[in-house]
């Protein structure tokens, strides 16, 4: 069976923040061994931020005076260095600032040395880390259902795109309802004579000409307009409803409930409760039962409900 394309994306959505997960718990690791080094004093800097570079905060330590005089940077510069002396500064003005006090050849000259991280900025870095993959499995946890709730609306919209359907409003506007109309219309729908069979094709093909289309072609255009409308505002609560009534797919009383409570959890993330705090672990098991649910859906919808390309009546 074909999977959809509401399937494939979700896989592939999922597997994407996973990937990210690995990069998460592969940075951290060298980031904390870069603070602890800092710290220790064995390397000045750690490396900057690529997007949030401006909040990096630098300040002028006692080492830097130190190793700037070592460098032999003229005693003059130092004394007015030493004024700024443990001042935290701002990515955006600490060129400028140090360019002021010592100008622009001797700045580029010592840039390296003079470029310390504020202690107090290294100290916030080290702080996000605590804990963090407890934050990064509610981010992940929190993705995942939303993943899920999107694979639901994306199938619905895959189903709804692939059947061909009147445009009602269109209809209505164009058809002529005239005396020829209601008389054909009349007609056929007598009761049955089977010695009609050619006089009912005639008129069958004279409204046919004037644009008629029977009333199942209108209910199904306005039926799939009815579920493109709920698709667009269904709630995830009712997911499982809406997949039994329209679909004809039932989750069983495990599955049901399971996902009721993946559901209440998320809720608790979005609403910022503490008294849910996932694992990496928990959300591992997430996705398992998540992926071999929308396995479930897209192969029943898929079978079922998808238009098949090259079917004949």
């Amino acid at each position: 069976m074909t999977q959809s394309q509401a399937y494939l994306s979700f896989k592939e959505r999922t597997q994407e923040i996973f990937n990210f997960a690995v990069l998460v718990t592969t940075s951290v690791p060298v980031l904390k061994q870069s603070l602890n080094l800092f710290k220790k004093g064995t390397i000045s800097r750690i490396p900057e931020p690529d997007f949030f570079e401006p909040s990096v905060i630098y300040e002028i330590t006692a080492d830097t005076i130190a190793s700037l005089s070592e460098e032999q940077l003229p005693v003059d510069k130092i004394e007015e260095l030493k004024k700024i002396v443990d001042t935290p500064i701002s990515h955006s003005q600490f060129k400028k600032t140090v360019v002021d006090v010592i100008g622009e050849e001797h700045y580029k000259k010592h840039r390296n040395t003079i470029r310390r991280q504020s202690l107090n900025y290294i100290n916030n870095i080290s702080d996000c880390t605590t804990d963090y993959q407890s934050k990064l499995s509610s981010y992940l946890y929190f993705s995942l259902f939303s993943y899920f709730e999107a694979f639901i609306s994306d199938l619905v919209m895959e189903i709804i795109d692939a059947i061909e359907r009147l445009n009602t409003e269109q209809y209505f506007d164009n058809l002529k309802v005239n005396s020829d109309l209601k008389k054909n219309i009349k007609t056929l729908n007598k009761d049955f004579d089977p010695r009609k069979i050619d006089r009912y094709k005639k008129f069958s093909t004279q409204l046919n000409s004037r644009g008629y289309k029977p009333p199942e072609d209108l209910l199904l255009s306005t039926m799939l307009t009815l579920l493109k409308n709920k698709n667009g505002d269904l709630k995830a609560n009712e997911i499982p409803d809406f997949l039994k009534k329209t679909f004809h797919f039932e989750l069983s009383e495990d599955d049901n409930q399971t996902f009721h409570n993946l559901r209440a959890n998320r809720n608790s993330i979005g609403h910022g409760d503490r008294n849910f705090n996932p694992s990496l672990k928990s959300v591992i098991d997430t996705n398992k039962f998540l992926k071999g649910l929308s396995a479930k859906i897209d192969e029943h919808i898929s079978l079922h409900f998808k238009a098949i390309k090259n079917y004949q009546r």
